[in-house]
């Protein structure tokens, strides 16, 4: 029987639409810095972009979290605590707790109003913590040193939770330098007990990076059900890229794109469509790009701006279609408002005081809910290789119980264009293969093609290019 992909899912994968539920976002906020001695909360009314500066006073060194109506200040290096600001009570701060002397924190990721993680450079713990308590008493750590390289500490650093899995970077560099491969850690947030990505080595296992030095926000490709985030490697060689990792599989799938294709160090990236995203990128001369690139395919589209300098600190797009930069500079700081997809300018720069440095919206940024399990957790799905490929590629697959396998291929159309497996499995590693032939045995043409592989029902798609 001919048989297609959901039409929804073809849609976002083909064509990239971005179908909004309603905007339910209403502001911006933003931290303001001198990068001396103070530091400030500024926000933007999105509706008309009136910018109300300095609402309240933070740290110099400082990144926002927003949830459930609260704003949770990280004041990172030489504070050391989360600063807890209501905005319906004046941007009065309502809560400040420490998170421990040195410990430099630089995330925070809720469960809920009464349990959230905190991640701390400077220590091998991750921190438990209340965030309702007015002393923010840590409820219990999770030792994370079996992660670390040589020094002791594994350098925690970005957070996301993708329904009941958190996901925190292992940046683990030395003096400051991407000089060991990286890792992010799994951790079940109802048992907080580490999850082991790769069950048939011995020990509990992280999930091993393509690259090093990850620096940037996770953004979320629903589409394809998958994680990215920006590996810097080296600075000023283009060692790093945009990697993906499949959240359900724990399993990096490798580089989306490179930095050699992005054009420079990847130092911020933002979500918007399957095929037109964002990313900031530094060259070797410290200038500081955002450009745009198509997640599908890999590819750089354009540049977006260019204000020259070591200048843009940070870019999110909103529920609305709008990207927001973050110019840091010394000439003009200020907050810039671009068409997402089109990449016209709309506004700015806008004074918000200080030079702004993190931004985020009236919306949990590092929370993803409603990811359907793609496969069981007990089974490890690897990305496909060679990929991109002229004559074959093959999947690894690993299976912790008895199951149906089904594999098939599909163009960008969503059609039919090879069924490669339906069968019922026994426990254990198999290899599923693709010679690059169309169900009639005719080599198909150079393009991207999707690999459903379905376990027992739940399914996982991979992207495969297909070269001449």
């Amino acid at each position: 029987m001919h048989r297609t992909l959901p039409p929804l899912l073809v849609l976002l994968l083909a064509l990239g639409a971005a179908v909004p539920a309603g905007a339910a976002q209403t502001r911006a906020y933003m931290t303001t810095t001198d990068f001396s001695s103070a530091g400030a909360v500024s926000r933007i009314q999105l509706d008309n972009r009136a910018v109300h500066a300095d609402a309240a006073p933070v740290f110099k060194d400082a990144v926002l979290r927003w949830y459930d109506g609260l704003l949770y200040v990280v004041n990172r290096f030489g504070q050391d605590n989360i600063q807890v600001i209501d905005p319906a009570a004046g941007y009065a701060t309502i809560r400040n707790f420490s998170v421990g002397n040195g410990s430099n924190p630089q995330d925070i990721c809720f469960v809920s109003p009464t349990k959230a993680y905190v991640s701390r450079l400077g220590s091998a713990d991750l921190l438990v913590v209340n965030p309702s308590d007015p002393a923010g008493l840590p409820m219990s750590s999770i030792p994370l040193a079996a992660f670390a390289d040589g020094d002791g500490v594994p350098d925690l650093a970005r957070m996301v939770r993708v329904d009941r899995r958190l996901f925190v970077v292992c940046q683990r560099l030395t003096g400051f330098q991407p000089s060991n491969p990286s890792l992010v850690v799994a951790i079940d947030t109802q048992t907080d007990a580490v999850i082991d990505a790769n069950p048939v080595l011995p020990g509990t296992q992280a999930i091993a990076l393509a690259g090093r030095n990850p620096l940037t926000t996770f953004a979320f490709d629903r589409a394809a059900s998958r994680l990215l985030i920006g590996c810097a490697g080296n600075f000023g060689q283009p060692d790093g890229g945009i990697e993906a990792i499949d959240p359900v599989g724990l399993t990096s799938l490798g580089f989306v794109i490179t930095e050699a294709e992005l054009g420079g160090d990847v130092l911020g990236l933002a979500w918007y469509s399957p095929t037109h995203s964002y990313a900031i990128v530094g060259d070797d001369e410290f200038n500081t790009d955002l450009v745009s690139w198509n997640p599908a395919t890999g590819e750089r589209i354009a540049p977006v701006y260019q204000p020259g300098g070591f200048s843009l600190s940070d870019v999110e797009v909103n529920d609305r279609g709008e990207v927001y930069v973050a110019n840091s500079g010394f000439v003009t700081p200020g907050v810039l408002v671009f068409a997402a997809g089109a990449d016209n300018l709309l506004a700015g720069p806008l004074d918000v005081g200080l030079a702004p440095f993190d931004i985020v919206f009236d919306a949990p940024d590092n929370l993803v809910t409603g990811v359907p399990p793609e496969v069981a957790v007990d089974t490890r799905l690897s990305a496909p290789w060679p990929n991109p490929s002229r004559s074959g590629v093959q999947l690894d697959l690993r299976l912790g119980a008895p199951a149906r396998i089904e594999a098939e291929v599909f163009d960008l159309a969503g059609r039919n264009v090879r069924r490669l497996i339906d069968e019922v499995a026994t426990v254990g590693a198999r290899v599923i293969s693709w010679d690059l032939h169309d169900q009639g045995g005719a080599r198909v043409a150079a393009g991207i093609y999707l690999l459903r592989i379905a376990v027992d029902g739940r399914s996982s798609v991979r992207r495969v290019a297909v070269l001449r």
